[in-house]
């Protein structure tokens, strides 16, 4: 039986980040409300994907740490009692600094929660402060001894880089903190800003693509340094501690989304809840909240199948793209795929070819010319 992995979006943040385009809401005090009408909803859930055995579980936002322990304690009995859980999955939650207390901490490990994904974003104050976050760079300190002494093992650190007037010095500086308080994963995202946001108002301060490419290799240098293995295009951990529900995603593999703005894909198709608190709190059926859907063909398989591979370090399979999308157009593809190794972009593999770091940076020009 096919494994499944389960996704909750958590749309409550204290306050909105500058660069944040997420569905997500300053308004915590919904928060208990929320997670009484994810409860209901469970039954009409868990008729939708049958017994299947749930290996990993992810509580995305939003902030996810704000939610009150009673509430959390509630979620994950109702989790277990309607899905069959397996005593081995990977059960993350996301957690801001400012928010991960020792009370909140003793509700994930009480809960099952075995992985802590922490937005340190910077080491920076006025890097915080720029992108409108809500901590300092001594509370991320404060916040990862905390979940080591709670026993939390499995602790990852999210780092954002190409800030507005950012250097290449400050950001490797960023990675080096990171390292330095013993995160097992570090991911590193680049700030993309949205029209909408606040921050797109210092768009013209952004450091140039030269920059960005510097400040990107040399993470993956340093996290490489420190014994980590860089696994997908923007996230590195020890062996063992890569995210194995991320993984899921880029390996198209079934998942169930619920909350507000949340995808899943489920008997090739994806589709996502209207991104609205209101509808979803008033809403008497899962499904109904359903406003976009995507049925994936062959075809889209194969260009998901391209897209998402060359994310990955294990990069793309020959066999597994001749199964799907004929010998020719196999052929046509790793013969791209060469002429960007002879480049120094891709490397061949045993069985097909992966990106190499230059090859991720400039991932997006390289998968428009494949697909």
């Amino acid at each position: 039986m096919n494994r499944l992995g389960l996704y909750l979006h958590v749309p409550f943040c204290r306050g909105k980040c500058r660069y944040c385009d997420f569905y997500s809401l300053a308004a915590p005090e919904r928060a208990a409300a929320y997670v009484e009408k994810v409860i209901s909803f469970l039954p009409a859930l868990r008729e939708k994907t049958g017994d299947r055995p749930v290996d990993t579980v992810y509580l995305g936002g939003g902030t996810p740490s704000l939610l009150p322990p009673a509430s959390l304690t509630a979620l994950f009995a109702a989790l277990r009692e309607r899905f069959s859980i397996l005593p081995s999955a990977e059960i993350t939650c996301e957690a801001n600094p400012e928010s991960l207390t020792d009370e909140v901490l003793a509700a994930f490990r009480a809960a099952g929660v075995n992985r802590l994904s922490i937005g340190m974003q910077s080491a920076f104050d006025e890097e915080l402060f720029i992108l409108g976050r809500l901590h300092s760079a001594a509370d991320t300190a404060r916040a990862v001894e905390r979940a080591h002494k709670a026993g939390f093992e499995n602790v990852s650190l999210d780092l954002m880089y190409a800030l507005p007037c950012q250097s290449v010095d400050r950001f490797s500086e960023s990675v080096k903190t990171a390292l330095s308080y013993g995160a097992v994963h570090i991911s590193f995202y680049c700030l993309t800003l949205s029209e909408n946001t606040p921050l797109y108002a210092l768009r013209d301060r952004l450091p140039d693509e030269e920059t960005q490419r510097e400040m990107y290799l040399s993470a993956v240098d340093l996290v490489e340094k420190a014994g980590m293995k860089q696994y997908e295009i923007s996230n590195a951990a020890l062996p063992g501690f890569a995210s194995r529900h991320n993984l899921r995603y880029w390996r198209r593999e079934e998942y169930l989304g619920v909350g507000p703005g949340a995808w899943s894909y489920l008997d090739g198709e994806r589709f996502g809840m209207v991104p609205s608190l209101d509808r979803f709190l008033t809403a008497k059926d899962p499904f109904s909240l359903i406003d976009e859907r995507e049925e994936v063909d062959r075809a889209g398989m194969i260009e998901e199948e391209i897209a998402l591979s060359l994310r990955l370090s294990d990069g793309l399979s020959a066999a597994r793209l001749s199964t799907l999308a004929g010998r020719e157009k196999a052929d046509a593809v790793l013969k791209k795929l060469a002429v960007l190794s002879e480049k120094g972009l891709a490397r061949p593999t045993a069985d097909g070819f992966r990106l190499t770091p230059e090859g991720f940076f400039v991932s997006n020009t390289i998968l428009a010319d494949l697909i």
